[in-house]
């Protein structure tokens, strides 16, 4: 994947990619060397013919190869010709052709040979390169950017585009890339699209088998700010063991819609999928990593000869968060997890496999969980001779310091579980809780609506009157009755003596 991702930015022709000491000059054989040289950072080995114009630099035949002996496979981008004008003002223009192959060849051992062509095309590709040596903008627009699947050949024998397709298109694309070299370089950058669509399917003429994927997004957007040291290598872990590299930013769209269906012998499942706002925030340094990831109005259908009913659900919102320290320390580091399903409904119709006489409510259901705390990694989680050394010898990473939980929220059929409080942990002490630090603080847990659920159980036949008595029990153990008519709270503490107590009372 990592090299899947270095073609295809390439083959945007560093629109985003930093620029070596070439791109100080805003003539235009210096910005072609600066490009030439910022793709042979990359791997790829660059021939070309260049010609000098009246106002500029004129690059044909130009071929981008990248190599992968490990997996006997070679990428090639094939672009015809490279006009750069420069426009009198201390600028470049870039000029690309509509049509840009690029052709994939590869033969993993024990695997079929593949060999595809895609072809990289658009309409209205400008690049505008401006700005001052060690800082230099590249602006670009297109009115259209895609990707499309043209040959496809597996051990030899061709793949015609009915049994095999695949076609990526963005419209009305622009953005900007500003460049900042110094010792290393600074990216910043920033890009839009009115809209994608995509489009894949593949027919599998000797089995019947096929599938089909197509969809579309709206409103696609991405910001990052990106520091790479001098001499980093993206592929080399130890590169950012080493410090000095950092990225963060965004990425997401506002609405976007999919369609799917895989036939086999059995039949046809297929589906649909749809979802509101989509955003992506993330940020990675030598130190830490972050990801956070949020999506509104999301909805699923599924229909198929295996299913007994159609499967349809939605979620009003979802998210996904972690922030987690990846270098060793000497001092406890910020830890963050969460997690959110809200507003989760069903169809009638699945409701009714269950409960039939529409006995429990059918209100949303929500889970969301929010922890933060405090962690002591004890290695670089990117440098592969502390990993090698860990799996060797089977000790841990690092050491739980301190966790907080600032809310807990399960909520569905008419009853609510809420909680909240904090613990901090002494990793002297691993005995009192068989291997585990003991734990310091107390959680305030509240129940809603427990018993009302517990008799709605035992009406539908779903609980025994036996069980309903241990679990009201257990309820009763460990908690006190709170605020309301079916209201439960609790209050769990575990003391500087490892002690467990439940309201006061101590229960280990």
């Amino acid at each position: 994947m990592r090299r899947i991702a270095r073609f295809s930015s390439c083959s945007m022709l560093a629109l985003a990619v930093s620029g070596g000491p070439g791109f100080a000059e805003v003539t235009a054989p210096q910005v072609w060397n600066g490009l030439e040289a910022a793709l042979q950072g990359f791997g790829y080995s660059v021939t070309a013919t260049e010609t000098p114009t009246g106002d500029g630099l004129d690059v044909t035949d130009v071929v981008m190869r990248f190599d992968a002996p490990e997996d006997n496979a070679t990428v090639e981008i094939s672009i015809e010709s490279i006009d750069l004008v420069e426009n009198g003002d201390g600028t470049v223009s870039m000029t690309f052709p509509a049509s840009m192959p690029i052709s994939i060849d590869a033969a993993p051992e024990g695997e079929e040979a593949v060999m595809m062509v895609l072809d990289y095309g658009n309409e209205g590709l400008e690049l505008l390169v401006s700005g001052e040596p060690g800082n230099m903008t590249y602006t670009y627009s297109a009115a259209q950017l895609s990707l499309s699947l043209t040959e496809f050949e597996i051990d030899g024998t061709p793949v015609p585009r009915e049994e095999a397709r695949f076609d990526f298109i963005l419209d009305d694309v622009g953005g900007s890339t500003v460049a900042v070299t110094t010792s290393g370089t600074d990216l910043t950058q920033n890009v839009q699209a009115a809209a994608a669509r995509y489009d894949f399917a593949f027919n599998d003429p000797e089995s019947d088998d096929a599938a089909l994927v197509s969809g579309s997004m709206d409103g696609l957007f991405v910001s990052s700010a990106t520091v790479l040291p001098e001499g980093f290598d993206p592929n080399d872990p130890q590169s950012l063991a080493a410090g000095g590299f950092s990225a963060e930013g965004s990425m997401g769209y506002t609405g976007g819609e999919m369609q799917f269906a895989a036939t086999e012998e059995a039949g046809t499942t297929s589906g649909t999928t749809r979802t509101g706002s989509v955003r992506v925030d993330f940020a990675m340094d030598s130190s830490r990593l972050r990801y956070d990831v949020r999506a509104t109005e999301q909805a699923f259908s599924l229909s198929g000869p295996e299913l007994p009913l159609p499967v349809d659900v939605s979620m009003a919102e979802s998210a996904f968060r972690i922030t987690a320290p990846i270098a060793e320390a000497e001092e406890p580091q910020d830890m963050a997890f969460g997690l959110t399903l809200g507003g989760f409904e069903m169809s009638d119709l699945l409701w009714n496999i269950f409960d039939p006489g529409a006995a429990l409510p059918r209100d949303p259901a929500t889970i969301a969980l929010d922890l933060t705390g405090k962690v002591t990694p004890f290695m670089n989680l990117f440098d592969p001779e502390q990993m090698a050394a860990l799996d060797a010898t089977g000790e841990v990473p690092g050491e739980l310091n301190a966790l907080t939980l600032n809310n807990l929220t399960v909520e569905a059929a008419g009853a609510k579980l809420g909680g909240s409080g904090s613990f901090t942990f002494d990793n002297d002490d691993l005995q009192t809780f068989g291997g585990f630090p003991r734990p310091n603080g107390e959680v305030n847990l509240t129940l809603d609506g427990a018993n009302a659920l517990i008799d709605k159980l035992i009406a539908m036949g779903l609980l025994t009157s036996d069980d309903a008595m241990g679990a009201r029990m257990m309820m009763s153990m460990f908690a006190v009755p709170g605020s309301g008519p079916d209201s439960l709270k609790s209050t769990l503490t575990i003391n500087d003596q490892g002690h467990v107590l439940a309201n006061g009372m101590r229960i280990q």
